[in-house]
């Protein structure tokens, strides 16, 4: 009685061909890992100035329902394990200042590798633009008064490991607080989309 011929399915892969099939998977995933840290870079700078601008509108409709002030404000580190936050509160007593007595709208932290910081490099308290005058010293702060304007107009910074800039800016007029997301590209703050042109990461 004949032995059956082995056929070649009974070998499984040589060596040559498991290595050619890991090198074409070592190059595919080299090519995605730049496209894959880019989309998640932006995630972070856009899902923060997200947060920023729904803080900016909870302190509005809180100050307009309340006929009080509505805050919000950064907090920058002030050591390690120390986290940067953006907090937006109600103001019930108008006296500026976070009290037990005020409820906190809106708290949240930075995400790793985003920080406060403009254009020019200016870090924390300085890469605020504008803004109301923070009676404990800290940095300036966003303020809406009871009719729902802003007190004083300005701009929140913040900026990624990778060059790239962007702002919550609360513009004029005063009375309608317009709240605006934009980038600093080509050495101007711009909105996605203007002139016809979609927002460039680093």
């Amino acid at each position: 009685m004949k032995n059956p011929m082995p056929g070649r399915g009974s070998r499984g892969f040589s060596l040559i061909e498991m290595l050619v099939v890991m090198a074409l998977m070592l190059a595919l995933v080299s090519l995605g890992i730049p496209a894959l840290q880019n989309a998640l870079h932006q995630s972070k700078m856009r899902g923060m100035v997200q947060e920023i601008t729904v803080a900016m509108r909870l302190a509005r409709i809180d100050a307009i329902k309340t006929s009080s002030q509505g805050i919000v404000q950064i907090v920058p580190s002030t050591g390690p394990g120390v986290l940067p936050l953006v907090r937006a509160f109600s103001d019930r007593n108008s006296d500026g200042k976070l009290d037990a007595t005020d409820p906190v709208l809106a708290s949240f932290y930075l995400p790793t590798g985003v920080s406060f910081e403009d254009e020019a490099g200016k870090l924390d308290k300085d890469s605020v633009d504008d803004f109301s005058v923070d009676p404990a010293a800290g940095p300036k702060m966003a303020i809406f008064t009871l009719d729902g304007s802003i007190q004083e107009p300005g701009a929140f910074r913040i900026s990624d490991p990778y060059g790239n800039h962007m702002e919550v800016r609360v513009g004029l007029p005063k009375a309608t607080a317009r709240i605006e997301v934009r980038k600093f590209e080509s050495g101007e703050w711009v909105s996605n989309g203007d002139k016809g042109k979609a927002w460039t990461w680093n």
